[in-house]
C-alpha cells in the first residue's frame, strides 16, 4: 500500500502521529476539555516534540524506506549546497518576511520621533541650554556648569514623579538615582554639542529628543532607567575626555 499510494500514506501517518501525539495537549482543559487536566509549559514543549517526530518526520523515515530503500535516507541526510542557496535560505528569507514589519515599525518610529520632539524638546531646550547653560558656564567651570543644570534639570521633573501615567521608572530609590544619572550625563552631552556648534538649538533639541525616542524603542514601558543612564554616562566621559573637560569652550 506504501509502494502504490507513498503520498497518501505520508499524509496519513503524518495526520495520524502529530494528533495522536499532541493527543494529551489539545485534549486538555488548555484544548477541548475532554481531559480533566492541564498541562504545564515544560510539559506541553515535550508532548509538541513527540507530535512532531511521531508525526512527519517518523512518516518520512518509514515511506522512505519502504519506498527507496536503505539508501533513500541518504537524500533525507544530504546538506551539500551551493553556498548561494544557503544564503537564500539564512539571510533572504528572513528578510523578506520582516521586512514588511520593518517598514511597519519604521514608519511608527517615525511618527513617534515627531511626536516626542513636539512633546518636551522643543519647549524645554531654548531655556536649559539656551538661557541656563550660558549664564551658568559665565559662573562655573564648563563641567560643574553642566552638572548642576543636569541636577536642576532633575529636580524639576519632581511633580512628574508624583502622576502615575508620567512613562518614567520609578519603582524604587534606585530609579530615581539612575534619572538623577541620566539627566546629568545628558546635560554634560549636550553641553558639549552646544558649544561646540556655536550654540546650535537644534542639535541640543534633537540630542534631548534621541533619548526620549531611543527609550520609546526599547520598550512602551521600561522598567529600568540604568541602562540608559549607564549608556549616557559613558558618552558623557567621552565628551569630557575628549575635552579635556572643557566641553567645546575655549580658555
Amino acid at each position: 500500500m506504501i509502494k502504490r499510494y507513498p503520498l497518501l500514506a505520508f499524509l496519513a501517518m503524518a495526520y495520524l502521529g502529530s494528533w495522536i501525539g499532541w493527543s494529551p495537549w489539545w485534549l486538555s482543559q488548555s484544548g477541548v476539555g475532554l481531559l480533566p487536566y492541564e498541562l504545564s509549559l515544560p510539559a506541553i514543549a515535550g508532548v509538541n516534540q513527540l507530535g512532531l517526530f511521531a508525526g512527519p518526520f517518523a512518516a518520512a523515515i518509514v515511506v522512505t524506506r519502504v519506498v527507496e530503500g536503505p539508501s533513500g535516507w541518504r537524500r533525507l541526510l544530504r546538506w551539500r549546497a551551493h553556498p548561494g542557496w544557503y544564503v537564500l535560505a539564512l539571510a533572504v528569507i528572513p528578510f523578506a518576511v520582516a521586512v514588511g514589519y520593518t517598514v511597519q515599525i519604521g514608519a511608527a518610529a517615525a511618527v513617534t520621533y515627531v511626536v516626542y520632539l513636539i512633546g518636551g524638546p522643543v519647549q524645554e531646550e531654548p531655556g536649559w541650554r539656551g538661557v541656563a547653560l550660558p549664564l551658568l558656564q559665565r559662573r562655573l567651570h564648563p563641567l560643574a556648569a553642566a552638572s548642576v543644570l543636569g541636577v536642576i534639570h532633575c529636580f524639576w521633573h519632581v511633580p512628574l514623579f508624583l502622576t502615575r501615567e508620567w512613562d518614567t521608572a520609578r519603582s524604587d530609590a534606585g530609579q530615581l538615582v539612575a534619572y538623577l544619572v541620566l539627566t546629568v550625563a545628558l546635560s554634560i552631552v549636550l553641553a558639549w554639542l552646544v558649544n561646540g556648534s556655536q550654540g546650535s538649538m537644534a542639535v541640543a533639541i534633537l540630542g534631548h529628543n534621541g533619548v526620549n525616542w531611543a527609550l520609546f524603542l526599547a520598550g512602551t514601558t521600561v522598567t529600568s532607567t540604568w541602562p540608559a543612564a549607564l549608556g549616557l554616562a559613558a558618552l558623557a566621559v567621552v565628551a569630557v575626555t575628549v575635552t579635556r573637560g572643557r566641553l567645546g569652550v575655549p580658555r
